[in-house]
């Protein structure tokens, strides 16, 4: 266990995986998994993480998401009821609780919610009022109206790069709104061989992947090859 008080910061360095660095206020846990993979348990505060081991070595474990490196530097924050925010600087992040999965590269940030999961990724240069009609997307309380409002401005707004967070969308709307994520992220990123439209409104999982290759954003493939075995190893603590 490491505890940082609020005039206090702490730096912690592997010459295999990374360096840390602990800001005030922070309280974090270490340990390895078997599998040789470098594991924190980020209870609440911030860190500012530099990673160099080879992707998926380094678990960061929070009350609400579980962040994956993959070959990158990012900034993590848990308040103290356990929400949090991530900031990706370099190569890109995963970012997963259960079956609800983001993906953050660099540039790019994303919320999480304590037993909600992580929320929707956003290029950090995106208008307010973009992240804002976002952050109505993500919240479970949202009314009908709030959300059609909300989606409107995502869609209308959306520019070529922010075809990562319509990516994400896709599988997060209702089955009714999803065709028209669908149409919008085909205009930014043209669907590639072997994807079809019904396909992704059934959320062929496949087909998600080989579009997301086509975003220009890393590899899926990267973190479907590390997922089974760092989940695995977080199940079981």
């Amino acid at each position: 266990m490491l505890e940082t008080d609020a005039s206090s910061k702490a730096s912690l360095k592997d010459g295999n995986t990374g360096e840390i660095e602990v800001e005030p206020g922070t309280r974090l846990r270490m340990f390895s998994g078997k599998s040789g993979a470098k594991s924190l348990v980020l209870e609440r505060g911030t860190i500012q993480a530099t990673i160099w081991a080879p992707p998926g070595q380094f678990v960061v474990d929070t009350p609400s998401a579980v962040a994956v490196d993959l070959g990158c530097v990012y900034t993590l924050h848990v308040d103290n009821n356990g929400d949090g925010v991530l900031h990706t600087t370099l190569g890109w992040v995963g970012f997963k609780l259960a079956g609800r999965e983001s993906f953050i590269p660099a540039g790019a940030a994303c919320h999480t919610r304590k037993k909600i999961g992580p929320g929707t990724p956003y290029f950090e240069d995106a208008s307010d009022t973009f992240r804002r009609s976002l952050s109505t997307l993500d919240r479970e309380d949202a009314t009908h109206d709030e959300r059609a409002a909300a989606l409107q401005i995502v869609l209308t707004q959306a520019r070529s790069r922010d075809a990562l967070t319509l990516w994400h969308m896709l599988a997060r709307v209702s089955a009714a709104d999803r065709s028209r994520v669908y149409d919008k992220l085909s205009q930014l990123v043209p669907a590639p061989a072997g994807v079809t439209r019904a396909g992704i409104l059934h959320l062929d999982a496949q087909m998600l992947d080989l579009w997301w290759n086509e975003l220009g954003l890393g590899d899926i493939a990267l973190w479907r090859h590390w997922e089974r075995g760092w989940s695995q190893e977080s199940n079981a603590r």
